[in-house]
């Protein structure tokens, strides 16, 4: 038996780690535990790689841009070894200042697969060795896996998944992204904007299910302009691969069209990862998903549960909030109150960013509902950037209480943010709409929305 803690935590992702630091903050003796790499799937194979490669991938319509505005630029393909090195090193160093922070905050972190054999015992293997850790407290962030589809299981050469993609291997011809959620978009933006013709499936009826329908549809059009074709309400039904070739049939409705790629991006979702507490019996959901209390303990009461593991919305700043609310109510703070309020954000060209609800929910919901909006190409900062596509939708109730903000366009990840402090705050639009705003400034297509709410919008026809 070897030393005894305050807290073991299982896995080290942007649930996990955020969660450790502030126990170590806090004054605990913390031990946190890693199977693979520091930062979990969000830094080293999620969030922090896609987006790096996203950014990358807007400097081929930015060269374009930059050409309408006079530049002379030559234009000599992609040096992927070179794209993927910045990728690369962008996660290292994220990932060597997790540890240290773990130094800095006195929290102990070990590398191995762990699983809980007791209330108040953990067993950690690494190389054939075991060790086993006791603490009064246990914290499980084991995140998610890829899912796969039946007949459509990964090979890592013809069928890929986000791993195998986010490392860049080639540019295919032709690629072929099954699920148009977050990730298929993301990824399909990506290899478009590298020189990809991109075909996405999805099962339902618009792209990025559950998100703002109007906004979306206007995604779908921006997306589709750009060179992604789209299938909606469809889904591939064969794939054989034959003469290194992908050859699919795609059911549409009624109709089934055949068609030829280079490669298949599947993302249809994840599973939860259940190794480290298999011969619990924790209670589960009936898609494997941990279920919590208001404190987000488990059925066994000291081990606790967060972030992806305990089911949708599967985003790491969920997970992060989660973890730090975990860490507080183990060190015995008091509780905080609880916010409903997750923005979410999706990092295609443009970006769709959105927090509160939909129109259509509000709808669903039985409440009366106004709307605000503002086109990007109303607005003279967005003219200027040359960045024209896109549209801002606030979402009210007659009485003018904020529901919903939605932005599709330029810097959408960074305006949210508004939308976000309002409606946790319990503003109303007319709070957005009587704050000056900077002049000019993309904040400006938020104000105005709100304004457009009222009838009162400057720069655009009020109707």
């Amino acid at each position: 038996m070897n030393a005894h803690y305050d807290v073991i935590i299982i896995g080290a992702g942007p649930g996990g780690y955020p969660c450790a630091i502030r126990l170590g903050q806090l004054g605990k003796k913390v031990l946190i535990i890693e199977a693979k790499e520091l930062g979990g799937l969000c830094l080293n194979r999620g969030c922090i790689p896609t987006k790096a490669l996203s950014y990358a991938a807007e400097m081929t319509d930015n060269f374009k841009k930059a050409k309408k505005m006079g530049f002379k630029i030559d234009e000599q393909g992609i040096d992927l070894a070179m794209m993927r090195a910045w990728k690369d090193g962008i996660v290292k160093r994220l990932r060597t200042g997790v540890g240290f922070l773990f130094k800095s905050n006195n929290v102990v972190c070990k590398e191995g697969f762990a699983e809980v054999i007791s209330e108040h015992e953990v067993r950690v293997e690494k190389d054939g060795k075991d060790e086993v850790f006791q603490a009064d407290n246990i914290v499980l962030a084991t995140g998610t896996e890829v899912a796969s589809l039946p007949g459509l299981e990964f090979d890592h050469k013809y069928l890929i998944d986000t791993d195998d993609a986010l490392e860049l291997a080639e540019i295919p011809e032709t690629l072929l992204v099954i699920g148009a959620g977050a990730s298929g978009l993301e990824m399909g933006t990506i290899y478009s904007r590298l020189g990809s013709k991109v075909t996405v499936v999805e099962l339902l009826d618009q792209i990025l299910p559950g998100m703002e329908n109007e906004l979306c549809a206007n995604l779908h059009k921006t997306l589709q302009k750009r060179g992604i074709s789209i299938y909606l309400s469809s889904q591939v039904v064969k794939c054989d691969i034959k003469d290194g070739k992908c050859h699919v049939k795609i059911q549409q409705q009624d109709e089934e069209v055949e068609e030829i790629f280079d490669r298949i991006l599947v993302t249809v979702g994840r599973k939860p990862t259940h190794a480290a507490f298999k011969n619990m019996n924790i209670e589960t959901d009936d898609r494997g998903f941990i279920k919590t209390n208001d404190d987000l303990q488990t059925s066994i009461l000291n081990i606790y549960a967060i972030g992806d593991i305990i089911g949708n919305p599967l985003l790491a700043h969920k997970a992060t909030r989660q973890g730090i609310k975990v860490a507080e109510l183990i060190s015995g703070k008091t509780k905080q109150p609880e916010t409903g309020v997750i923005p979410s954000c999706v990092f295609t060209l443009p970006p769709l960013s959105s927090v509160g609800i939909t129109e259509k929910e509000a709808i669903d919901m039985g409440i009366p509902v106004k709307i605000g909006r503002f086109p990007y190409r109303a607005s003279g900062k967005a003219l200027a950037m040359g960045e024209i596509e896109g549209l801002v939708k606030i979402v009210g109730d007659e009485n003018g209480k904020l529901l919903g903000l939605h932005v599709l366009g330029a810097e959408s990840s960074s305006l949210i943010g508004e939308g976000i402090l309002a409606i946790d705050k319990g503003l109303s639009v007319a709070d957005i709409a009587e704050s000056i705003h900077p002049h000019p400034t993309l904040t400006e297509i938020l104000h105005e929305a709100a304004e457009n709410f009222y009838k009162k919008a400057i720069h655009i026809p009020n109707r």
